[in-house]
């Protein structure tokens, strides 16, 4: 039975409000995850810069004691310190030396909260990024790795390789991309509501056409058979929607993933054994990185 005009316009419009309704909502995370983050990015921006601006007084304290000159030339501009106020600065010295330890230590345990929960990520120093969570890309595996940066003189994006791993104190943390999708929605649910509704408003400009055209030949335009244009273009929208559908799934499991149980792929070992040393080439004194289906290693090679 051929599809009537009326009904695709009533099929479209109907999958075109709902879409619509679906592209109002800014992000697919709970209120929640989006409360939580967003106070502890505040309290983490925080403590980083109270600690940041910390040593940098205390870096100040350091060129007092060493080069008096060079302290009132720098920091003071040329204006000459008076003894009083050499002793002030530096009784406020000592002050700022313990809030600097207590700082670090706030720091560190909002570092490693951070990562659990996977708003934070961390890098080593060959750009390898460590994550407790999402690799935050759906094409990781096709791309050999996910977007990290777009390298303006290359004029093309730098892919880097993620790995899920455990938190390490010996590496410096940094926003995640798991976290960057929390801000942004994530940006590609709202691009691919976009690409649904499409196909189903080029149908009901298609059938608009036919019921115009049926009036001004004196047709029935209740039951005036459809365009194929308009029935073709319907049946594209509904494979693309159930597309988008299994994309928009996707995207729930990667704003929800930190909250599932996840056992990371790497574990950090920071008192290896001599043969765990050598297998992953670590330096003495250093944490190595091992598999956690690396078979154990009990005893020391000779």
């Amino acid at each position: 039975m051929a599809f009537k005009v009326k009904d695709v316009l009533i099929i479209d419009a109907t999958v075109i409000v709902g879409l619509l309704i679906l592209l109002s909502f800014q992000s697919i995370s709970s209120s929640f995850i989006e409360t939580e983050s967003s106070d502890f990015m505040r309290e983490w921006y925080t403590v980083e810069r109270q600690y940041s601006s910390t040593l940098e007084l205390l870096e100040d304290c350091k060129m007092l004691n060493d080069d008096r000159a060079a302290y009132e030339t720098h920091v003071l501009k040329g204006d000459n310190l008076s003894s009083e106020m050499e002793d002030e600065i530096k009784k406020s010295c000592s002050r700022w030396l313990v809030e600097s330890l207590e700082q670090e230590r706030h720091l560190m345990k909002l570092n490693h909260w951070g990562y659990n929960f996977n708003y934070l990520q961390q890098r080593d120093g060959d750009g390898i990024i460590y994550t407790s969570g999402t690799r935050a890309d759906i094409f990781y595996d096709i791309q050999g790795g996910t977007a990290d940066y777009f390298d303006v003189e290359l004029n093309e994006w730098v892919y880097t390789e993620i790995r899920f791993a455990n938190f390490n104190p010996e590496f410096g943390t940094e926003q995640s991309g798991y976290f960057h999708l929390i801000v942004t929605g994530p940006m590609y649910v709202n691009q691919w509501n976009f690409l649904m509704i499409f196909p189903f408003v080029f149908s009901g400009a298609f059938a608009t056409w036919n019921v115009l055209y049926a009036r001004r030949k004196g047709q029935d335009e209740e039951t005036n058979t459809a365009s194929n244009w308009s029935v073709g273009a319907m049946g594209i929208g509904f494979i693309v929607l159930m597309i988008g559908m299994a994309v928009i799934l996707y995207a729930f499991f990667q704003i929800d993933e930190p909250f599932l149980d996840r056992t990371p792929d790497f574990a950090w070992n920071c008192d290896p054994t001599e043969a765990e040393r050598l297998v992953t080439k670590g330096d003495m004194g250093e944490c190595v990185l091992l598999p956690l289906d690396m078979p154990p290693t009990t005893r020391n090679v000779p």
